[in-house]
């Protein structure tokens, strides 16, 4: 009976671990996006030249998906972790769009 329970406790911290994994690494990833998104959008409306722009949002990019990223694992609340990766990620996408809109 308690080798029933080893295992199944086993795989409930391995799915957890998994989903830390996948919300810091993907999570991560779209925050990363849209950060680079959103800072190249707004140096280039300040008329920064275009790969100036690009080059410093990659770099902000890289910051922010470091930050991301370890915050994920430091964090209690997975799924809030997961919430403000993909909503803030998604938002500055979409603002970056909505600023290139206006440019051209």
């Amino acid at each position: 009976m308690s080798n029933t329970l080893a295992v199944q406790g086993s795989s409930a911290t391995r799915l957890r671990v998994a989903s830390r994994v996948a919300a810091a690494v993907l999570g991560g990833y779209v925050f990363a996006w849209g950060t680079v998104a959103a800072v190249t959008g707004l140096l280039s409306a300040t008329g920064m030249e275009f790969h100036d722009a690009e080059f410093l949002g990659a770099v902000a990019g890289l910051l922010a998906y470091l930050v991301a990223f370890l915050c994920t694992v430091a964090t209690r609340r997975l799924a809030m972790a997961w919430l403000v990766l993909l909503g803030a990620g998604a938002l500055m996408t979409a603002a970056a769009s909505f600023v290139q809109s206006l440019l051209t």
